[in-house]
């Protein structure tokens, strides 16, 4: 698979986010190549020329066409007018700046109703050939399109999936500090969402079906190995569980670990300043497999809540560095993952870039609040941060699906204060769409002196249907680590046949193989995103390489 960049071009600026979106769906078979330096040796010898948003040139076109017309495929976001041209799609010189595109049920056929999703970047109409078979429709417009091309075969999408993706997953830049929910003051990240995100589409999460389509458009195409989401092959998800201290007892900590334990399940526990947590109880907790890590908090917040003074633009970075520097001179180790206090945010993504430099390697400060629950990132998946400008952030986004008060708890401000029946039913189909029809992860919070007081029927239920759909409970930074090892690892073909190549011990990873292949290593028939594939799961892997078909 060869993806082609541009760097000149702010039309192509998202071309690496798309490179990550593809990777995060498991195709580590990646090839990469300038548009300057592409020629046509290069384009002809790939099964699949994946093409973002772009200007292109007439040699381009040339290039492109000369290579698929003998038997290389291709992917095109948004096609170039020159390229559209010379594929016989009759661009109509309109565009639909908003719109939703409707999924025909056999590109998805796993669900059980056709989906829409939201396309929140301009969508351009055109007139394709007769030829074409459509795959999805946006106000009746063909969306994505197939076809046949000498003797390859081409995909185009009518905008740039990659742009949507990333205003899916980061909410829309111009709400920044706009307070348009913060009920009680703080700027947090769900305001970006407000306007953007209809509440009734926050339980399907799109940008993960984007991804998706894009990886089974991809692999009809050129069928490939692929990295599966999860160590397991049988593995279809897994509830992260974390915990925001809030100043609790260390008598309702003991509790909920208590309750994990009979669970068999670990959590990552945020520590505001002047916990009442000792080194000790740390030590005790983590060999008992629970992590711990920092929720950053202002001094003022331990006496007056959560109300300043100072405008929180000026708060955030000091709070962070401060909060971050503390925890580690107390409890030492490092900190791998985090969530602020009230879940404060700063700006669009300024907040992700302050933390990779403090070496933060994952965010859980994304979390629904009303009038949201569930994927209000449109995703339970982990992926670095993307700026306006396509620049990628180290420092990985994991989005947090929800949090006991914003559900059942009485009088706080951002909950639906329903029932625990009402709550229980809700979070239960949440989960189980995650874990049969969309393959997500599903992280969820619990504050021990909430769970001591109140949510400990609530907790224990999404623990129990977790544990229906064979879903592991881990701590976040134990997932951090494996994602993080997962992302290292690559996949090459010769003629051979395919390998697999890790930089570091890798202690398992898992492949999803087309039928057609014949795999090196124990395999197990599983159907995934409505299609068959073999399941291989990988052990004790060295440094290095290790062929799999």
């Amino acid at each position: 698979m060869l993806i082609i960049h541009d760097a000149s071009q702010q039309q192509a600026r998202y071309s690496a986010y798309l490179s990550e979106l593809l990777h995060s769906e498991g195709l580590a078979a990646q090839q990469h190549v300038t548009l300057t330096n592409l020629d046509a040796a290069t384009a002809a010898n790939t099964d699949i020329i994946v093409l973002p948003r772009m200007a292109l040139s007439a040699s381009h076109v040339d290039i492109i066409c000369a290579a698929v017309a003998q038997g290389t495929h291709l992917l095109c976001l948004m096609p170039a007018p020159t390229l559209a041209t010379r594929l016989g799609i009759t661009l109509t010189h309109r565009v639909v700046p908003h719109g939703r595109m409707d999924v025909e049920a056999a590109l998805l056929p796993h669900l059980d109703a056709p989906v829409a999703l939201d396309v929140l970047t301009p969508a351009v109409c055109w007139r394709i050939p007769n030829d074409c078979t459509v795959l999805a429709r946006i106000d009746d417009q063909p969306a994505i399109m197939h076809m046949a091309y000498g003797h390859g075969k081409v995909t185009c999408i009518c905008f740039d999936v990659a742009a949507t993706v990333a205003r899916l997953r980061h909410g829309d830049p111009a709400m920044v500090d706009c307070h348009t929910a913060g009920l009680d003051g703080v700027y947090r990240p769900s305001e970006l969402f407000v306007h953007q995100l209809d509440p009734a589409q926050a339980h399907i999460p799109q940008a993960d079906l984007y991804t998706a389509i894009l990886a089974l458009l991809i692999t009809a195409m050129a069928p490939q190995p692929r990295l599966w989401y999860y160590p397991h092959v049988t593995q279809q998800s897994v509830m992260l569980m974390t915990s925001d201290d809030d100043w609790s007892q260390v008598s309702e900590f003991t509790q909920l670990i208590n309750a994990l334990a009979a669970h068999n399940a670990t959590c990552t526990f945020y520590l505001v300043p002047q916990s009442r947590v000792s080194t000790q109880d740390v030590a005790t907790w983590q060999a008992a497999g629970h992590t711990f890590s920092v929720h950053p908090a202002l001094d003022e917040d331990i006496v007056v809540g959560l109300a300043t003074d100072v405008a929180q633009p000026h708060v955030v970075a000091p709070m962070l560095a401060d909060n971050v520097a503390r925890h580690q001179r107390m409890y030492g180790g490092r900190v791998t993952s985090i969530r602020q206090h009230a879940v404060r945010w700063l700006g669009y993504v300024e907040a992700a870039r302050i933390l990779a430099d403090l070496g933060v390697r994952m965010d859980c400060n994304y979390l629904a609040v009303s009038p949201y629950l569930g994927y209000l990132c449109g995703s339970g998946r982990p992926l670095p941060f993307v700026d306006e400008q396509g620049t990628l952030i180290d420092c990985w986004q994991q989005p947090t699906l929800w949090t006991e008060e914003c559900l059942i708890h009485p009088e706080y401000v951002f909950s639906f204060k329903w029932s625990l029946a009402e709550a229980v039913a809700t979070t239960d189909a949440l989960v189980s769409a995650a874990a049969t029809h969309y393959y997500t992860p599903v992280t969820i919070n619990s504050h021990p002196v909430s769970f001591a007081t109140y949510s400990q029927p609530l907790i224990e239920a999404n623990w129990r249907a977790a544990q229906r759909h064979d879903m592991p409970i881990q701590h976040v930074d134990g997932w951090c680590d494996w994602t993080m090892q997962r992302r290292t690892i690559t996949i090459s073909h010769d003629s051979d046949g395919w390998s697999l190549h890790t930089p570091q011990p890798v202690a398992q990873v898992s492949l999803l193989l087309p039928m057609s292949m014949t795999p090196l290593h124990p395999a197990l028939r599983v159907t995934r995103w409505g299609q068959e594939w073999w399941g291989v799961e990988l052990r004790n892997l060295a440094t290095g390489q290790q062929r799999i078909v």
